[in-house]
This record gives structure tokens, C-alpha cells and sequence, in this order.
């Protein structure tokens, strides 16, 4: 015999032992903070019982004892007291006593029968407990591994529910992001249907916005259990589609429950009963409990999903890569992250594959050791990447790039660019990534066009030393027998000849830089040292457009491995470029400081700046770049539009010869775009560590 049926005969009983005019038991779901009326004596429960036993509930004090107000309901209860029903410390249930009369008073003699009351609820309670357990064991018995929604809702329907339920849907949120996984969501999406009267499936795909229906989301994520015993009630808040869906599966009740794990919400869960029956209680724990299996069923399959899509989107997106690609974590043995040599390969890509012939079937999971000493490589090759790559721990937050020559599977000479950068996760080092990109076209091409750039250099400046030789003699033999507009005429000659033999050098030095033509002569050096050099040729030209130079070089700073000249060069294009944006009675700041990690570079550092470093910076009190004009600035015969506008002198030339010879030494050049007090340049060289 169940409580609905047992209560109300033990409450009559009660009642009259305990001089009532009114009993009655309530069960409380404290995880929805619901109240559920099972039995009462002698009719239905009122408000005003509910109300006290709601009250004595969130004052958790037994007995708890309560003057009411008379009410035109009957009966017009005055006093009484509310006994909580507790399992240890959870209150699952309250028994309420009520008189007519102002002052109630429970004699002895009706403890027996509180007590009988108590045990009904408690063997209830347990009984649905072993019934819950019982049916999530089922539950994942018949689910197995990540079953589709439908899957889950044919079994809900066909197994677990009860012949009165006509109705089951799992609704999904959509679209789960990664980067928004607790919402806001724009819809519910139906991916799973059963029905008594229609099967399975019906209206699969549809999706409900959830604009529509601010409010009763709301009331949903506030209740998270909302039982509406009769769905009329909100038909006027549903659209004419649902609506007409409810009466067609002849639904009278509805239970709907929100599913999530932990704060993520997940989906909901509607549950239909007919018109002749209720959902109950022990029913409504059911499906609660089934609802938390249900929601981190479905949160496993999401993420299953998405893990499968992330992966075949990763290899697709590594297969579509044209140059190698090469990805390596920490071995798991190595409790500080792992040397180099040990770190395990993860996944190479089709072009790595081709290019040193190791398929990734082989290349997964060997060391970084291992799979060197398969790639196809010159033995001297092999040895210098060694060395270079198995000197930083796998979690190490710097970058490596460097170049070697080989003999392609393809039978031709190819010289291949290599490129580690750490990957990142959640702010933490979690392997790197190696590149290798195939230069040997763009190195033919490049020679090719340096080549016939220099040979028509070499060619243009036969003729203008003719040129300029001839105006030199005029001005300095024939000066005196030359009109003055013939001087004038002679110097604008000789002075023009001058600048296109400069931008003529300028352009072959560009060009022997880019294709590494240049023979640098390294040797350890004081940057600080060079600097200091080239502000002190510009003393005499600052003075002269009354600015000023201010140095901060720290007399600490490890030495670089740099050609001294070339490097000089280019600081020297660097605060020329300065002088000539930064207006009279300013400064021009340059400053130099260590980077011993990447954390360290200003935000603006290109990603494959290489630490440890030194790292310099230039900046002026001119207008400064505009964000278009921070990568074009480089470019060959770049001209911003401020140099335009007020026709500043030069070929834009300078900052290319910079960035060329910056890059010979594997260093970084980049500018920042205009900010308060000017323009900013900044470029780093690798520093010599002892």
C-alpha cells in the first residue's frame, strides 16, 4: 500500500487522537525547494496549511507552532503545530496538526501515531531511493557508450516510464560554443522524441528561440523542476505550433526539467502525462534522477563530438598545410617537463611525411630523438639539430628558427626554413610545435630578381658616374665661366646624381642582404657599445634641428653575436628615420634592456621573436604610424602619409635596409602604431648567454 493510500486512514486516526481538525503530510524535495501535498484529512490540503508548513520548514524547528489568520476556506483553521520529517539531517517531509480554535494544544497520546506517520514517509523515502538507484543502473545498462539523444529517449519511453506518460523530448541548447559553454543560448533544439500515440522522432530538428519565451525560461532555471499539472494553464503563453502539438498527443500535464552538470546548462527534459492521470512525487525523483544521468550522458556525447571534430579538423587543417608540420608534448616520465631528446611525438602532418619520408604512423609516439634519427637528413644536419633542439626543455616558452640544406625525397636541392614556437594552453606551455617550410623556390626566385636588380644597378651607374663626374668638373674648373643659372643648373646635377648613386647602393645592399650575399663577421659585441657610437655621429645633426638624444643603456646587458657595421647601419637608418618625423626642441629616446622570456616583449612583438635577447627601442615625438601604415613601413618605397604631406626628404628605403640587416642576424624589427607622444620602433637581437 502506498502513502496515498495508507496516509489518509492513519490521519483520521490521528485526528482524533490528537483533537485536530485538520491533518495532513506534505513531502519536501529539497533540492527544488517543492512542496508536494501526499495525503490530508478530512479533505484536500489548504493554503493556509501549506503556508505553515513552508514556513516551519525554512525555520527548520520541530515542532513549530502557528496562529493563523481566519480564512473563508475550509475549514477556517486558527492554530496548530508542524512536526518536520527529517533522515538525519535532510528534512524530507513535515506533518501538520491544525484546530479551529486560537490555541492548539497535542496531547500525549497522539505521539504513537506522529511516530507511525514518520515511518510511513521514512520506508517511502528509502523505497524510492533503491527504485532510483535501481533504474540509473538500468539506465546505463541499456545505454551503453554515448548513445544519441533519440536512443536515450526510446529507452526512457519504452522501458522507464510509465503507462501513463505519453510523451518524452530532449531538447538541446544550441549552438554549444567552446568559448560560451554556459550560455546565453538562442534555442532548443528537439533532438530526441517518443510518443505513445505518434513513435519516435516526431519533429526531430526543430528549434524553439528562446526569445519567445523570456519568462518561462526564466521560471524553468529558477525551479529547475517545474511540474505544470495542467497545460492550459500556459497555453497563452506558447505559440499556436506547441500548442496545437499539445492537444493532438492529448497532453494534460507536463513535467519539465533542466538539464546540466554542475552550472553548465546542458538541455531540458519534457516529460507528458494523459488527461486521467498526475505525475506524483516518487515520480517526479524518477525522472529528476534520470534527468542528471540524462544530462551528463549528453554532455559526454557534446564533448565526444567535439573532441572527434576538433581532431578530424586538425588533421584536415595539418593535411592542407603546405609546409611540414611536426607536434611534440612533454614525455610524461619527466616530472619537470622534459628534456628535448625524450619529449614524445604526438602527430606530423602529410607535407612532413613527404618531405623526410616518415609516415605518421611511424612518427607517432617516438621520442623527438627517435623520429630525428629516422628523418632523411645529412648526417652534419641531423647533429646540428640536435643540438639546437634538444637544449630547451619541451616546455620551455621560447623560439627556435634556423635553416639547412638537403637532398629532397623528389631528387632536388631544397632548402628548408625550420620554425619551434611553443603551444599554448590556458597560459600554460603544454608542447611546440616544429614547421619546415620549403624555400627553394622563393630562393631561386629571390636571387633571380636580387640578380637583375643589381646587374641593372651596376649598369644605371656607369652612365650617372659619367653624369655626375662631368658636373663635378664644371663646378670646379668652368665654375667662373658659367652664368649663375648654369651653376645652379650644374649642382642640381651633381647633387641628384649623388642621391640616385646612394639609392642605387641602397638598393644592392637590400638585395645582397635578402639573399644572403652579405658575409657578416661575428664576433661577441656590446650592444650598448654600437649604439652609443652611432648617437654620437648624430650630435652634430641634432643639435641642428635642435633635438636631443636620450640614452638609457644599462651597462649589464649580455653581449650579442652581431657584425658590428651592419648592425650600426641600422640603428643609424632607425634614428635618422627619427630626426626626421620628431619636430625642433624634442627628444628621441632610445633605450635597450634584457628579455629572458617572451612574457617579457611589448605586446606588439611579432610571435616569432627569438629570446633570450636584447631588446631596442627608438622613439620619437613625431606623429607617430597609423595602424595601415605599421607593416608597409618596411616595404621598399614605402612613404607614410604625414612624410607625404609635408614632402620630407627620402627614397623609403631606410627602413628596409634596417629590417634586412636586423634579420641577417636573426633578430626582429617591427613599429607600433601611432600613440601618445610619437612613434615607436623597436628590434631585438638573440643574446649571447655564458
Amino acid at each position: 500500500m502506498t502513502p496515498s493510500e495508507s496516509l489518509p486512514t492513519l490521519l483520521e486516526h490521528l485526528a482524533t487522537m490528537a483533537r485536530a481538525d485538520f491533518a495532513c503530510v506534505y513531502r519536501y524535495l529539497a533540492d527544488f525547494d517543492e512542496l508536494i501535498a501526499v495525503a490530508a484529512f478530512p479533505n484536500q490540503p489548504c493554503a493556509a496549511a501549506e503556508i505553515a508548513t513552508r514556513q516551519a520548514i525554512e525555520a527548520g524547528q520541530s515542532p513549530y507552532w502557528v496562529s493563523l489568520a481566519p480564512s473563508a476556506q475550509p475549514p477556517p483553521l486558527r492554530s496548530g503545530k508542524v512536526i518536520l520529517l527529517r533522515i538525519e539531517q535532510e528534512i524530507i517531509g513535515a506533518l501538520g496538526l491544525f484546530s479551529t480554535q486560537p490555541s492548539y494544544q497535542s496531547p500525549d497520546t497522539a505521539e504513537p501515531w506522529i511516530l507511525w506517520a514518520q515511518s510511513i514517509v521514512e520506508n517511502e523515502y528509502w523505497r524510492e531511493n533503491q527504485s532510483i538507484a535501481a533504474t540509473i543502473v538500468n539506465m546505463a545498462r541499456l545505454f551503453g557508450n554515448t548513445p544519441s539523444p533519440q536512443e536515450l529517449v526510446n529507452i526512457l519511453g519504452t522501458e522507464l516510464a510509465g503507462p501513463h506518460i505519453w510523451y518524452c523530448a530532449l531538447l538541446l541548447y544550441g549552438p554549444m560554443r567552446e568559448d560560451r559553454p554556459y550560455g546565453p543560448f538562442p534555442y532548443l533544439e528537439i533532438q530526441g522524441t517518443w510518443s505513445r500515440q505518434f513513435g519516435s522522432g516526431i519533429a526531430l530538428g526543430l528549434r524553439i528561440y528562446l526569445d519567445q519565451y523570456p519568462d518561462l525560461l526564466a521560471e524553468l532555471q529558477h525551479r529547475k523542476v517545474w511540474y505544470i499539472m495542467d497545460v492550459r494553464s500556459i497555453e497563452a503563453r506558447l505559440d499556436p505550433l506547441i500548442r496545437g502539438f499539445l492537444k493532438l498527443s492529448q497532453i494534460h500535464s507536463i513535467l519539465l526539467l533542466q538539464l546540466e552538470v554542475g552550472d553548465r546548462p546542458i538541455g531540458l527534459l519534457a516529460i507528458g502525462a494523459e488527461k486521467q492521470h498526475d505525475i506524483n512525487a516518487s515520480e517526479i525523483r524518477h525522472y529528476t534522477a534520470v534527468s542528471e544521468f540524462l544530462a551528463m550522458t549528453a554532455l559526454q556525447r557534446l564533448l565526444q563530438q567535439q573532441h572527434d571534430f576538433v581532431q578530424r579538423a586538425r588533421a584536415t587543417l595539418l593535411d592542407a598545410v603546405s609546409d611540414g608540420v611536426l607536434m611534440i608534448l612533454p614525455d610524461s616520465t619527466q616530472m619537470s617537463g622534459g628534456e628535448g631528446s625524450h619529449a614524445q611525438v604526438l602527430t606530423v602532418n602529410t607535407c612532413f611525411s613527404a618531405t623526410f619520408n616518415v609516415t605518421p604512423a611511424r612518427a607517432q609516439g617516438l621520442s623527438l630523438k627517435q623520429l630525428l634519427h629516422r628523418m632523411q637528413l645529412p648526417e652534419d644536419v641531423r647533429k646540428d639539430l640536435a643540438r639546437r633542439w634538444f637544449s630547451i626543455p619541451v616546455r620551455d616558452p621560447s623560439r627556435q628558427r634556423g635553416e639547412f640544406t638537403m637532398m629532397h625525397p623528389k631528387g632536388h636541392p631544397a632548402n628548408i626554413e625550420w620554425t619551434s614556437a611553443p603551444v599554448y594552453q590556458d597560459k600554460r606551455v603544454m608542447g611546440r610545435i616544429y614547421t619546415f617550410h620549403d624555400a627553394s623556390a622563393e630562393r631561386s626566385a629571390t636571387h633571380l630578381r636580387s640578380d637583375f636588380i643589381s646587374r641593372l644597378s651596376h649598369e644605371l651607374r656607369t652612365p650617372l658616374t659619367s653624369i655626375k663626374g662631368f658636373a663635378q668638373l664644371l663646378l670646379e674648373q668652368a665654375e667662373a665661366a658659367l652664368s649663375p643659372d648654369l651653376r645652379n643648373y650644374s649642382r642640381i646635377i651633381f647633387d641628384n646624381a649623388e642621391h640616385l648613386n646612394q639609392l642605387f647602393s641602397t638598393v644592392i645592399e637590400i638585395t645582397r642582404a635578402d639573399t644572403g650575399d652579405i658575409k657578416l663577421s661575428l664576433m661577441p659585441t656590446r650592444l650598448s657599445d654600437v649604439v652609443q657610437q652611432v648617437a654620437n655621429f648624430y650630435l652634430t645633426r641634432c643639435q641642428a634641428h635642435q633635438v636631443r638624444i636620450e640614452l638609457n643603456l644599462p651597462t649589464t646587458l649580455p653581449a650579442v653575436r652581431i657584425d658590428s657595421n651592419r648592425v650600426a647601419q641600422a640603428i643609424a637608418q632607425l634614428i635618422d628615420n627619427a630626426l626626421k618625423h620628431t619636430p625642433p626642441e624634442s627628444i628621441i629616446y632610445v633605450a635597450a634592456r634584457f628579455i629572458g622570456d617572451a612574457a617579457e616583449l611589448p605586446p606588439g612583438a611579432p610571435v616569432d621573436a627569438l629570446v633570450p635577447s636584447i631588446l631596442v627601442s627608438v622613439k620619437d615625438e613625431g606623429v607617430g604610424l597609423l595602424p595601415e601604415e605599421v607593416e608597409n613601413v618596411f616595404l621598399p618605397f614605402y612613404r607614410t602619409r604625414e612624410a607625404r604631406i609635408n614632402k620630407r626628404e627620402g627614397a623609403g628605403l631606410g627602413l628596409t635596409l634596417a629590417r634586412s640587416f636586423i634579420q641577417l642576424h636573426q633578430g626582429n624589427i617591427w613599429a607600433e602604431s601611432r600613440r601618445k607622444g610619437g612613434g615607436i620602433f623597436f628590434f631585438t637581437l638573440p643574446a649571447v648567454i655564458e
